[in-house]
């Protein structure tokens, strides 16, 4: 921040901090001295007050330019709302003054709650601004305070609406004033949620040990000697967008100079998808570009805090473990007969549903399911035809006992490694080390005797786990549980090493498929992302090397991104939204009270590409998820398209929505679930999905006619290596909505809420209608 802007900031933020402490002095001297009850005090706050709060109110509009303009690290349209949402309110006491609408005990309440809260929030600003650190009082002030001011504040606005909703002056506004008084419902809980959220992470980051010191994959260090994240992720997109060609100079030179990174980079990513689609020497040379700056620019710090470049760190004797691994192997119980492919299915995700599925489709019923999910919009056919593929496979004897997947994140919840150990595939598990946590309530041992549990009850199947070298093979699982694993971020070179080892001791007519489903929060998802990178790279290297057929690499992409779609598809997304006009014109009005903001048309428009027609985009990224996620989820999606021009079946398979632990413990998440489906989507229960996402992986992986093989790009049209990701899509209806995804949430979680309330205003309507008609 520059001296002129952190000067401007400070006087603004004095300036409203002064106002509003006049604000709430002159209300707290009314209250305290006047006469009469509590509530004819607090009748009279306006009239002493209200110019004061009008002024430094209107002076907060300041804050929307302060966002668009970069000054500060607040989102555009969330500001924009929270500021606007109140000018409407402070108004109404101005146009009902013939009715002394401000005379109120609810417009008194209103002030106190609004200068008490913007007073603590300003000293706050104002000290993040002056000191090194805001002290404790004004820190639990902020975001303690809420808990009785929010509730108070709401309270004055809609006494305040009330009352002006009996003003005859304020009649033409009456409508106007019942809608804003409705979006109270699912916004109050919301906002009222989002500050414990808030509460929560504030403290935890407060109050957090210091970091150890850094070991293993590491971001740059900056000029300050930090290792932030936003300047790197953002080189990183840049680099990106320069690869596709001297066309896209211009996109290039726009990321690079975008200052509110955090809450600008989704225009970017998108940015970068149309640059890449434009011809397929741009979407080649742009992921060769990122990949190449991320392992130029990231380092690996060794055990003695040495930091070298990353690339250069995997080729030398960096190291932090200081081990070398071996395998160790759990063999499977023999082999059966014939299986048959299930799917755990009954019906989706819903808050009202939340249990795993207690019946399973196959054969016929699972064909027609597939029949439901494509008609609505929630799967596209040639996903419902890989899944069809995968179950006609093995309903005629099919088997996998030839192939090989190398699983990089082996015990994730979406992970496909439970269903091909079911099927009797060969498994290399990479996870966490099993010593992690030993003593603990939760030692990561556990982990793997769930693994070595399914590997043991595996029908011909095998699990491969890495194991310091002169581990002895044992039958003991506990022991065999505690020196499995490895830590990815800290030894990817040693992994390296294991897994080109491993590939070297396969029979030339080996299947092999690496897939990453590794997840963390915030940075550490795009170091591991990155580490995981280099086990591919170099699987897929050494297998083509030796095997007759070059190895497959398989990512769980997101549905929460920008990527190419089928043009049925976004027809088809373009005629649900049909203008708007859904819901008798609710959804339209709800997308202009919110100044567009809310419930945009899932439309983009077309992407020029050099030749023929048109491609389409959807914008399903969703800001909140936040920028490293977006980068961890890019270098995927780079790794699959040099690894598909370079001759490997690229299983890019875009899971649907599902109701994980890690997402629905967030309520806001579990709410907006809980709507979703009014606007086309159906959430998946986590067994649903891992078992339809495993049958799409084994069709790419053992169907050589599939559209993930290179050699198939003209049959399937994939001209350029981005429509990888159009094809074989169980989106879960993110691709059809008629809204962006992340412009719904707000209304999903309002129709949930609504749902819950709909009994109880029914049989209010009916009590109301039986009073009225006895009376």
């Amino acid at each position: 921040m520059g001296m002129a802007t952190q000067a401007y900031l400070v006087a603004y933020n004095a300036g409203c901090l002064a106002g509003w402490g006049f604000a709430l002095f002159t209300a707290l001297s009314v209250v305290a001295a006047g006469d009469g009850d509590a509530f004819s005090r607090l009748g009279g706050v306006w009239a002493a007050s209200g110019q004061t709060v009008l002024y430094v109110q209107y002076a907060m509009a300041l804050e929307i330019f302060h966002a668009a303009f970069g000054l500060v690290r607040s989102p555009l349209l969330t500001t924009a709302l929270q500021v606007t949402s109140r000018l409407w309110v402070v108004l109404l006491p101005v146009a009902g003054a013939p009715c002394d609408v401000g005379a109120g005990w609810a417009t008194g309440l209103m002030v106190l709650s609004w200068s008490t809260v913007e007073v603590i929030r300003y000293a706050f600003y104002l000290s993040a601004l002056l000191l090194p650190k805001v002290p404790y009082p004004i820190f639990w002030a902020r975001y303690t305070a809420f808990a009785i001011l929010y509730p108070s504040g709401i309270t004055g606005e809609l006494g305040t609406a009330f009352a002006a909703l009996e003003c005859a002056a304020v009649a033409p506004y009456h409508s106007a004033i019942w809608c804003i008084v409705y979006m109270y419902i699912p916004g109050g809980p919301f906002m009222y949620m989002n500050m414990v959220g808030n509460r929560k992470g504030a403290f935890k980051k407060r109050f957090a040990k210091p970091p150890p010191p850094p070991r293993g994959c590491a971001f740059p260090l900056d000029k300050k000697g930090a290792r932030s994240t936003s300047a790197p992720n953002r080189s990183a997109i840049a680099a990106a967008i320069e690869g596709c060609g001297a066309r896209a100079a211009a996109a290039a030179a726009k990321c690079r100079g975008c200052k509110n990174w955090r809450f600008g980079y989704a225009s970017h990513v998108k940015a970068l998808v149309r640059q890449g689609a434009y011809a397929p020497a741009a979407a080649l040379g742009s992921a060769k570009a990122g990949l190449a700056y991320l392992y130029e620019a990231f380092e690996f710090v060794d055990k003695d805090g040495a930091a070298t470049p990353f690339g250069q760190a995997l080729s030398s004797g960096a190291t932090v473990s200081g081990r070398t691994l071996q395998s160790a192997v759990v063999k499977g119980a023999p082999a059966g007969g014939a299986k048959s492919y299930d799917v755990p299915y009954d019906g989706g995700w819903h808050p009202s549903t939340p249990k795993p599925p207690v019946a399973t489709m196959t054969g016929a019923a699972l064909k027609s399911q597939l029949e439901r999910w494509v008609s609505g919009g929630v799967v596209e056919r040639d996903a419902a035809d890989a899944i069809q593929w995968t179950s006609d496979f093995f309903a005629g004897g099919g088997s996998l006992s030839g192939a090989h997947f190398v699983l990089i994140g082996a015990g994730s919840a979406m992970g496909p490694c439970a269903k091909l150990l079911q099927l009797g595939a060969n498994v290399v598990a990479i996870d966490i080390p099993g010593s992690w946590g030993k003593g603990g309530p939760r030692p990561a041992s556990g982990l793997w005797k769930r693994l070595f549990g399914m590997a043991q009850a595996s029908p011909g199947g095998s699990l491969t786990v890495p194991v310091t070298k002169g581990f002895k093979q044992t039958s003991n699982v506990d022991a065999l549980a505690e020196a499995a694993g490895c830590n990815l971020m800290e030894e990817p070179r040693e992994i390296a090493a294991w897994l080109a080892e491993w590939v070297a001791t396969l029979p030339r007519t080996a299947r092999v498929c690496i897939g990453n489903y590794t997840y963390l929060d915030g940075e550490l998802h795009v170091k591991l992302a990155l580490c995981a990178d280099h086990l591919i790279a170099t699987v897929l290297d050494a297998g083509a090397k030796r095997l007759s057929r070059p190895p497959a690499c398989a990512f769980l992409c997101t549905p929460t991104d920008a990527h190419l779609v089928p043009a049925a598809a976004a027809s088809a997304a373009e005629a649900a939204y049909g203008g708007g006009l859904r819901s008798l014109g609710l959804e339209k009005l709800f997308n202009l009270l919110t100044m567009g903001a809310k419930l945009k048309p899932n439309v983009c428009k077309p992407v020029e590409t050099a030749k023929g027609p048109s491609s389409h985009m959807v914008d399903g990224l969703s800001v909140a998820q936040g920028p490293n996620y977006a980068l961890a989820k890019r270098m995927q999606h780079w790794r699959a398209v040099v690894a598909f021009e370079s001759g490997h079946v690229a299983s890019t398979m875009v899971a649907p929505s599902t109701a994980t632990l890690s997402v629905i413990h967030n309520k806001t998440f579990a709410w907006a679930y809980g709507g979703m489906p009014t606007f086309g989507y159906e959430i998946f229960k986590q067994e649903t999905t891992n078992a339809v996402m495993s049958a799409v992986l084994v069709h790419d992986v053992l169907n050589d006619a599939g559209p993930k093989h290179p050699k198939n790009r003209a049959k399937f049209g994939v001209d350029n290596a981005l429509k990888l990701f159009a094809s074989e899509s169980v989106h879960g209806g993110l691709w059809r909505s008629p809204y962006t995804v992340d412009s719904l949430g707000e209304a999903s979680a309002g129709i949930y809420f609504f749902g819950l309330a709909k009994p109880y205003l029914i049989a209010a309507g009916l009590a109301a209608a039986a009073v009225k008609y006895l009376a």
